[in-house]
């Protein structure tokens, strides 16, 4: 005999997420876990879907590297888009800024991002590697990022503004 259910209807788990209730307070609220609450309103399509990052992050990025400052602001650069056509909510201010001066740095050096999961840690990703910034040719056009690992450049560096040096570098 399978055992009781615990959650509510998906009408009620929707008008609790729609007060703005996360996951892990209904949760505790039924005793399941955060997860069970949102597998039960995915499965009832009333979750937002995830966005797609890969215009930006094409690659299959190894997992020491998906938090490298460029993976990082790449996939904020991807909400921005998503925000800007409706589809997600926007970015917030402070991170939408992060993109914005990091986007005029990248553009003053010259640079695109690109990645190989063999990469040693460089200037772009200085601790965990495959991540780097190579000089931008006319082939990139107006892209801020480059997909054929076989165009490595580890020599380009992106300057940083003196507000910069004081956070993570570029």
């Amino acid at each position: 005999m399978p055992a009781p259910r615990k959650l509510p209807s998906n009408e009620t788990l929707r008008k609790l997420r729609e007060q703005g209730m996360p996951y892990a307070q209904i949760g505790e609220r039924y005793d399941v876990t955060e997860g069970a609450v949102y597998w039960k309103l995915r499965d009832a399509k009333a979750v937002k879907p995830r966005p797609d990052h890969s215009k930006y992050l094409p690659w299959k990025v190894k997992t020491e590297h998906a938090h490298a400052r460029p993976a990082v602001l790449l996939r904020y650069l991807s909400r921005r888009e998503h925000a800007e056509a409706g589809l997600s909510d926007p970015l917030p201010e402070a991170k939408d800024r992060m993109v914005t001066k990091w986007l005029a740095e990248v553009e003053a050096a010259g640079v695109v991002v690109c990645y190989d999961r063999d990469a040693p840690p460089n200037p772009a990703s200085p601790k965990t590697g495959g991540f780097y910034y190579s000089h931008r040719t006319e082939a990139d056009g107006d892209n801020v990022i480059r997909c054929a690992p076989e165009d490595r450049d580890d020599t380009s560096k992106v300057k940083k503004s003196p507000e910069s040096r004081e956070s993570r570098s570029v």
